[in-house]
Order: structure tokens, then sequence, then C-alpha cells
């Protein structure tokens, strides 16, 4: 293959990424309220407010969620992350309902649970949606501070990373 068509190849390749992460952020085809943030370690707390997480922001990554109150979805996708060398990579994810700086339950499974599906085995990912009550998104859309979306791994079973939505 030439060097035109090598260049042309990866110019495509790299539009076809664009959308994929471009994707959520304007539309996932369905519409709904996107929120982009930044995942740190540094924002893991138990119910105490005690940080969980000793390698603070050295984990970290993104998400952007979509809310989708009238079709009753909440899509996802997460961006590159890391993790402290030689941690495994996330087994499930959530939205929990709590203000900063304190843990609280879930009220949304994002993957990993049997009705979301398995985990992702690599990051970035591509856009996947899960069902979710109407009322519980609108309460998270009108209430964002009031939510956080994490990740937790073998190692940081009570979260390896957190954002607040309202970041």
């Amino acid at each position: 293959m030439g060097r035109q068509a090598v260049r042309a190849a990866l110019g495509v390749a790299a539009m076809a990424g664009a959308l994929v992460v471009a994707g959520p952020a304007g539309a996932d085809g369905a519409g709904g309220k996107p929120f982009r943030l930044a995942l740190s370690g540094a924002n893991e707390f138990n119910a105490a407010g005690t940080p969980i997480n000793p390698h603070g922001d050295a984990d970290r990554g993104s998400v952007v969620l979509t809310l989708n109150q009238g079709q009753e979805r909440v899509c996802w996708t997460f961006g590159a992350i890391t993790l402290t060398a030689g941690e495994a990579l996330p087994h499930v994810a959530h939205i929990h309902e709590a203000t900063g700086g304190v843990a609280g339950p879930v009220r949304v499974d994002l993957f990993g649970t049997p009705s979301t599906g398995p985990a992702p085995t690599s990051y970035p990912t591509g856009v996947t949606c899960v069902h979710a009550d109407a009322d519980r998104i609108k309460d998270i859309r009108q209430n964002p501070e009031n939510y956080y979306v994490n990740l937790h791994n073998a190692q940081h079973p009570g979260g390896v990373m957190r954002a607040q939505l309202s970041d």
C-alpha cells in the first residue's frame, strides 16, 4: 500500500474513532443530557467520609454519561483509565446517591451485573446503554450534586475512582 493510501486509511480510522468518542457527548441517537466527568481515586470515600484509595489521583479516568428520561436509558462510555501498577481492571460500575465526600447506595448499575452484562476488557470503551427508571433519571438530572459514578476493582472493592455528577 502506498503512503497516500496508508495516510487515507489512518485518517478514516481516526475519524471513526472520533465519532465513537463524540457519539454520547452529542447524542447517542436518542438524545438526553450528557455529563462529561473526570474520575479520580482521590474522590473515593467511605460512608464516614474517610478516603479509601491511598493512590489518590494516580488512579484516574473519564466517563461520559448520557441520561435519557423518556427512553429510560443511561448510556455510558469510559475513556482511557490509569491504574496503579498491578491492579485489576474494574469489574463493576454504578451511579450512587450521595453528596461529595461520602459513599452512598447504588441507584443505577452500569456494568458488571447480570442485568447490565460483563465489565469492559479494555479502555476506552464503546457506548453502552442500560435501563434506569424514568423517575430516577429525572432526579439525577435535577440534582446531579446528589449522585456520583464510580468504578470498583479487586484491590478497591469500595471504589477505585469516582466523579460527582455536578463536577
